[in-house]
């Protein structure tokens, strides 16, 4: 691995964590209600964080999961949406050394659309909620990037318009015929975004992994008494594991299936 390779996984890393700390402002603000803007505050003394306190893992670190002020515990969704923004960093960036101009754009593709995952996941895992208008901005923005990127923009929206039909049908029959129990309106919004970031048939990969890992974590669920047979799973995530998943082995698994039926 080359040096400038080695400089862009720390600069992904570190871009990923202060991305991370952002999520965590839309995360908690958008469930309050709140403006983005301004700056942040404990949630619970309301006092104004220092900037010397803004430094993302290591704050939360050094502070012992703390505010500084009021010192009460501060939610463990901080540092862990931190480190996974530093992960998701860290992915991209060995998949695509963001210095290396032939792939950098690459890499800001699957850089921004992997950590925009982040917001939509937590917020169905805490509050079973969704931000369906930021949804919808993720998936132009990643659709205009793939267009973009694209040798063939046609190509592009041609897959794209395949893999919208396929989500709105497939997620809409199950909208109506469970009256909302199984997805909501919030989980179609989701699937705009996955067929903005994959086409068609990267969205079918996604797809099958998603209730793939959702059914195993269902199945578990029940077994050891976590899960009861109405209660609902956080669909989000299980998408957003589809997306991750379609993005590092899709072209793997296409090129094996046209393999094998050929």
């Amino acid at each position: 691995m080359s040096l400038d390779h080695v400089l862009g996984i720390v600069y992904a890393a570190l871009l990923g964590g202060a991305l991370g700390s952002f999520a965590n402002v839309l995360i908690i603000r958008w469930h309050e209600g709140a403006s983005i803007l301004g700056r942040s505050a404990c949630p619970h003394c309301k006092r104004q964080i220092r900037a010397k306190h803004l430094i993302p893992v290591l704050s939360w670190l050094w502070l012992k999961g703390r505010c500084a002020e009021c010192e009460r515990k501060i939610h463990i969704q901080y540092i862990l949406v931190e480190l996974l923004g530093v992960a998701l960093g860290i992915a991209a960036a060995l998949r695509f050394n963001p210095f290396d101009f032939a792939v950098a754009s690459w890499f800001w593709f699957e850089f921004v659309v992997t950590l925009a995952l982040i917001v939509p996941s937590v917020m169905d895992i805490r509050w079973q909620e969704l931000p369906v208008e930021y949804l919808g901005w993720m998936a132009a923005i990643a659709f205009a990037f793939r267009v973009t990127l694209a040798h063939d923009p046609w190509s592009v929206v041609i897959s794209t318009l395949i893999a919208l039909a396929l989500i709105t049908l497939f997620f809409g029959l199950q909208i109506i015929l469970s009256n909302g129990a199984w997805l909501g309106v919030g989980d179609l919004w989701f699937g705009a975004f996955m067929a903005g970031v994959l086409g068609w048939p990267k969205i079918a990969v996604a797809l099958y992994a998603a209730y793939l890992v959702g059914g195993i974590i269902a199945i578990s669920g029940l077994i050891v008494g976590r899960y009861g047979r109405k209660s609902r799973l956080a669909f989000a995530p299980m998408l957003a594991i589809g997306i991750l998943f379609a993005l590092w082995f899709g072209n793997g698994i296409l090129m094996w299936i046209a393999r094998v039926y050929a």
